[in-house]
């Protein structure tokens, strides 16, 4: 019975070491609506501690600015400051539409300074050739990682996810590679949201 178990173990780490040559090919045309897509998931990490960090500094404003009403003897200390935060909320809205119709412009011309990608991801990182050169990077690069339903969106390891690479699912040849893309990710980096 122990021979059986030390079998098993030892076919496991023969799998295991068979798993870790394993690479997977992407080629593809980056395009502006990866980007987009890649930072829009990132975006989604942290919108919910946004949102309240946001709600809170919309009621310290208006306790802050409803305080300095009264102090000066504001015949309507509660109106004036309310419009005022309403008016530098709706001023925040368009800067924030503004950002991303640039970000949108950028995206475009990230890609088409770019060219075709030949991306190669095995257990030692990702290595992309365009054709004005290549970068290698490993995975302590980018030890998170996020799934969209055309992206694989790798995530530095800065709280804010500086860093984020997109790997476009179109660039793989068939279904089977994108679910060994999806585990090599899984050896090498862990899904946002779920842990370290």
């Amino acid at each position: 019975m122990i021979r059986g178990t030390s079998d098993r173990e030892e076919l496991k780490g023969m799998a295991e070491k068979a798993q870790v040559a394993e690479s997977v090919k992407l080629v593809y045309q980056p395009t502006a609506e990866d980007i987009i897509e890649a930072l829009h998931a990132r975006a989604q990490l942290a919108r919910k501690a946004n949102l309240v960090r946001g709600g809170v500094v919309f009621v310290l404003v208006c306790a802050l600015l409803i305080t300095v009403s009264f102090a000066k003897g504001d015949s309507s200390p509660v109106l004036s400051p309310v419009l005022a935060t309403v008016f530098a909320a709706l001023a925040g809205a368009v800067v924030l539409m503004m950002g991303k119709l640039l970000q949108r412009r950028m995206a475009h011309r990230i890609v088409a300074a770019q060219g075709k990608c030949r991306t190669t991801v095995d257990d030692s990182g990702m290595r992309t050739v365009t054709e004005n050169g290549e970068a290698t990077v490993g995975w302590d690069r980018y030890p998170r990682y996020l799934e969209t339903e055309n992206l694989f969106v790798a995530l530095s390891p800065d709280r804010r996810s500086v860093g984020v690479g997109a790997l476009p699912k179109r660039g793989l040849r068939s279904r089977k590679d994108v679910d060994r893309l999806r585990e090599i990710l899984d050896r090498n980096a862990v899904r946002a949201g779920q842990g370290v």
